[in-house]
């Protein structure tokens, strides 16, 4: 009985460290490459094409916006990339958080 709470413990904190984040998980230093998937997942848990939507030219314009600027937590970014739903998304939080 022991064995088995340590072990779901153990497995909660997997789960929780998806979107918990790690150490460094407050860096802002995502690429531009890693902003347009961001961008592209979120609007495809939404429903819509992130190209689409923006256009192409304003789809690299934001990512590379977000990139420079570091709008996006890279604890964020893992949460929302492991997101299946908009609900999951959500329970994010903020994208710079």
């Amino acid at each position: 009985m022991i064995g088995a709470l340590k072990h779901g413990a153990a497995i909660a904190l997997l789960v929780l460290a998806g979107c918990g984040g790690s150490a460094g998980s407050d860096s802002r230093e995502l690429t531009a490459q890693d902003c347009r998937a961001y961008y592209e997942h979120t609007y495809r848990l939404d429903g819509m094409d992130a190209a689409q939507v923006l256009g192409e030219a304003q789809l690299a314009k934001d990512s590379q916006t977000c990139a420079d600027t570091g709008m996006v937590t890279r604890r964020h970014y893992d949460c929302a990339m492991a997101a299946t739903s908009v609900s999951e998304l959500q329970g994010c939080g903020a994208p710079n958080t």
